[in-house]
């Protein structure tokens, strides 16, 4: 295995420690803590609280790899309710609300005042706009190393192209992109920050073919399996850039 590290920060700069609630430990970042930007002595978050949360639903069930009906269904809502809710024409009760946040790995960001999708996920790129979209928001606005799978030796998935997100201190994503769709030939347009195509082992590009293929079995299998995936290679995800030999 090898981690390729970013440049050394020099020793006078401050630095803070954060904890990692995926993995449980605890991190040393260099630069100001963005926690201290609040002003104690007013008591007044950095940003006001946004429920962002429909926006984030309609953009990845645009992305979900398996169907609005099979989404709706793991969440105990009808196909009805989830269109109404993520096209802004009814609510839902405060219950089903939660169960579709946790279904589709929408997490509460106090610091933000908003909601994020927290992931990890194996995606398909299906519409520009969501997938531009979603990126965004887990890269923390391009704050990721994407670039294409391919296997060092052998022959490529005939059928998919696989992006690996690799946004810096959170686990890693997949996007699944159809071969021979315009949509795929977009993503280096769409996907800020985009490098390319890299090469790596045999093994490690079956695992995520493999990770894929299971992940999109049903919802609830999503971030399940791209946990695992992310635990496997635990070690090395790091730094945003890594990628095993």
């Amino acid at each position: 295995m090898a981690v390729i590290l970013g440049n050394l920060t020099p020793t006078h700069r401050p630095r803070y420690f954060k904890h990692d609630g995926f993995t449980g430990r605890m991190w040393l970042y260099s630069g100001e803590d963005p926690s201290e930007d609040v002003d104690d002595d007013n008591d007044i978050p950095a940003y006001d609280e946004y429920d962002n949360v429909v926006e984030i639903a309609k953009n990845l069930v645009a992305c979900w790899p398996n169907p609005p009906k099979e989404i709706a269904a793991a969440a105990g809502i009808t196909l009805r309710q989830l269109q109404w809710f993520i096209s802004e024409r009814s609510t839902l009760d405060r219950s089903a609300r939660f169960d579709l946040e946790r279904l589709l790995g929408i997490d509460y960001d106090e610091r933000m005042g908003g909601y994020t999708p927290a992931g990890p996920y194996v995606l398909i790129a299906r519409k520009a706009q969501a997938i531009e979209a979603i990126y965004q928001e887990i890269s923390g606005g391009g704050d990721a190393c994407p670039c294409e799978l391919v296997p060092a030796q052998g022959q490529a998935d005939p059928s998919w192209r696989y992006v690996l997100i690799n946004a810096f201190g959170t686990p890693p994503t997949l996007v699944m992109a159809p071969r021979g769709e315009a949509i795929t030939e977009r993503l280096p347009d769409l996907i800020m920050n985009y490098e390319g195509i890299r090469s790596v082992s045999p093994d490690f590009y079956r695992d995520v073919v493999t990770t894929c293929a299971r992940a999109c079995l049903t919802p609830e299998a999503n971030a399940r399996e791209m946990r695992n995936f992310a635990k496997r290679y635990e070690r090395e995800w790091v730094d945003c850039a890594w990628l095993p030999d």
